[in-house]
């Protein structure tokens, strides 16, 4: 049996607007910046930024990794990003995750 995951639209939602908070976020301080983020997310984890929603430990350990506690600023932007729909469950947890 294939292992098909099935997404509501509210996920699918929640998915694009994590994913253009991250893009957000990246692109603000710079293209330099965000491309560096999405090179390491495929060459550690071989996925791509929308999989950040599902996983964001991976983006998470990324920032750290590039960035050391200066992660916090590009971690800052995105929960003020996400601020509005962080009431969702989902959010929330995405939220918590990558502030941890």
């Amino acid at each position: 049996m294939s292992s098909i995951i099935r997404y509501t639209n509210n996920d699918l939602l929640h998915k694009a607007l994590v994913c253009l908070a991250i893009e957000t976020a990246l692109i603000e301080i710079g293209k330099p910046v965000y491309d560096k983020v999405l090179n390491d997310l495929f060459e550690k984890y071989h996925c791509y930024l929308t999989d950040c929603y599902e996983h964001p430990e991976y983006l998470n350990e990324v920032l750290r990794g590039l960035y050391g506690n200066s992660h916090e600023v590009i971690v800052k932007s995105i929960k003020k990003q996400l601020e509005e729909f962080s009431y969702k469950k989902p959010v929330e947890r995405f939220l918590q995750a990558i502030s941890q």
